[in-house]
């Protein structure tokens, strides 16, 4: 594995090999989805519990704190492009 990955890698995966991800992406594919309206009163209580916030863009720029140390996963995808309206088969 080259540096730069297993760097990166070694952000997210503890040295026991164990990792907890909170997804907040729902949204991206399910549309409204209830009890996440507010991301960011979702994920604050929960920080201290994961090692990583899976994210989209939109949550990311308004819900996370710029200033948190959490690694972030940020969804990127050509779905909407290419899929068309029904996210499911992507």
């Amino acid at each position: 594995m080259e540096w730069g990955m297993a760097n990166r890698m070694a952000q997210l995966i503890k040295p026991d090999g164990r990792c907890l991800f909170l997804p907040i992406d729902h949204g991206y594919f399910q549309g409204p989805t209830r009890r996440l309206e507010k991301p960011g009163e979702t994920i604050e209580p929960l920080l201290p519990y994961c090692d990583a916030l899976f994210v989209t863009r939109g949550v990311l720029r308004s819900s996370v704190n710029p200033d948190s140390a959490k690694p972030i996963i940020l969804r990127v995808s050509g779905g909407t492009s290419m899929v068309g309206k029904d996210l499911a088969n992507e």
